[in-house]
């Protein structure tokens, strides 16, 4: 496992102290699960733009085809 050093405002690590308080985890659990979540979303976003783009050339060809 990793470890990392992190420095954050400290308006911001209040914040995600009370989420974590709030949800009964410690800090390090909640920071885990949001970096995680923004990895997911990410990963996300980029299929989604290749399943557009890839849409895009479909329909382009089919439209050549129907010429």
């Amino acid at each position: 496992m990793a470890e990392t050093r992190l420095r954050l405002r400290d308006e911001t690590y209040e914040q995600i102290k009370q989420i974590a308080s709030g949800d009964a985890q410690s800090v390090n659990s909640a920071m885990v699960v949001a970096i995680e979540e923004y990895i997911a979303r990410r990963r996300r976003e980029r299929y989604e733009a290749m399943g557009r783009k890839i849409a895009q050339r479909d329909r382009e060809l089919l439209d050549r085809l129907a010429r």
